[in-house]
């Protein structure tokens, strides 16, 4: 299916430029394996867009969304010009029917239209892609994304990383050597890339203000906030405690929860209610849109403790972005992230701990300005959806030289 390089060029700058020329005529498809706009959903859909506005032929495909979804895949991806295709229906997990199915359809599309390059985001998609490719005499490049925090992991991922995997590129430092050693996977074909965030949204310096007078909260007060899924893994227990804690000691302490999930009343309701919280502890729910951005630069300090489907830590990126310096707990990329507490505060995450770090930070403004700026330049350095779309197909070039493993 490649070709690229066949012809004889007299010179380096011809070849750079003939090679630049083609390889960006290469077809990409993208396959994401859930139908939800969560987790690793929004970083996909701006690498996808990002690839389309710097002249990529790339092409997303994601799980089917039920009917009636008003803010989903599909919407966020249309604002954003991306091209679309459906007929999968990419189960975020296996189903060996649907799966099957899906490997059929998706090795017709590879056929008629000759993708080159299949990027699958999410093990699911990985299999369909294996699957359909396996049969196939000429075979498209096989990309694999992986968001874990601390890489591929249990046998599945190994099987496809050995036999049905071209090249992986992976969030953390810690993800790219577990993938080479314990994984065996070739070095020259394993990369770490940053998540990268929409830095014109995520920007302090846009004026849109904070939601301080809008939730009642003082100005003058010291405001905490957590943003994640409300789930009982998340530590919810830990930082409801912590605020108590932290409030004896600091009585213009308050908290915000932004976010929305099943089981909302035992994890978080009834706890605040028990511990007498409910003046400090503000439940807005789940926030979308410049509300979103206006609420993070409500928080002095932002607490992440544990990562969510996304183990490139999306949030606390944001954070980083807007200049809200973030305590977290010392789990997954978090350590890396945040250049072991250069741009934020790590703890081991009991609640006496983070307390205790949210005290550290309100008496100490001038060691939280420090960080919240090196952790904006840290971001502004790495997180823009340009850099990730050079970089991303820099992969690509580099993966067309090599060929299939």
């Amino acid at each position: 299916m490649f070709h690229i390089g066949a012809n004889r060029i007299p010179n380096k700058l011809s070849v750079l430029s003939v090679r630049k020329t083609q390889y960006k005529s290469m077809k990409l498809l993208h396959l994401f394996s859930n139908r939800r706009w969560t987790g690793p959903a929004e970083p996909v859909v701006n690498l996808v867009s990002a690839l389309h506005h710097a002249g990529w032929d790339v092409t997303l495909s994601f799980g089917q969304e039920r009917s009636g979804f008003k803010d989903g895949i599909r919407q966020n991806a249309q604002k954003q010009g991306i091209s679309i295709r459906t007929g999968l229906s990419l189960q975020k997990h296996g189903n060996l029917l649907l799966d099957y199915l899906d490997s059929r359809r998706l090795r017709r599309w590879l056929r008629d239209d000759c993708f080159d390059v299949v990027h699958a985001h999410l093990r699911n998609a990985h299999v369909i892609s294996a699957l359909a490719t396996r049969p196939m005499a000429v075979k498209p490049l096989i990309i694999r994304t992986c968001y874990a925090g601390d890489g591929p992991g249990g046998g599945r991922d190994r099987l496809l990383l050995q036999r049905f995997t071209d090249g992986l590129i992976v969030v953390s430092e810690l993800a790219r050597r577990k993938a080479i050693k314990q994984f065996g996977f070739p070095p020259d074909r394993v990369w770490c890339v940053h998540t990268p965030i929409d830095m014109d949204r995520f920007n302090p310096h846009r004026g849109l203000g904070d939601r301080r007078a809008e939730f009642g909260i003082d100005r003058h007060a010291f405001v905490v906030g957590i943003i994640a899924r409300i789930q009982w893994r998340r530590r919810y227990d830990v930082f409801i405690e912590a605020i108590g804690r932290a409030r004896r000691k600091l009585p213009n302490l308050r908290a915000i929860i932004v976010g929305r999930g099943t089981h909302m009343k035992p994890i978080a309701l009834d706890p605040i209610k028990r511990m007498e919280l409910n003046d400090v502890i503000l439940l807005p729910g789940y926030q979308k849109g410049d509300d979103f951005v206006r609420t993070i630069s409500t928080m002095d300090v932002k607490v992440y403790l544990v990562p969510g489907t996304d183990g490139s830590c999306r949030a606390v990126r944001e954070a980083m972005a807007m200049k809200v310096p973030v305590i977290a707990a010392r789990r997954g990329i978090l350590p890396e992230l945040l250049g072991d507490g250069q741009r934020g505060l790590l703890i081991e995450d009991s609640p006496e701990n983070l307390a205790n770090a949210i005290l550290k930070m309100a008496h100490d403004p001038g060691a939280r300005q420090q960080i919240s700026r090196r952790a904006r330049q840290y971001a502004v350095d790495n997180f823009a959806l340009n850099r990730q779309a050079d970089i991303v197909g820099e992969i690509y070039n580099s993966l067309a030289k090599r060929g299939k493993r």
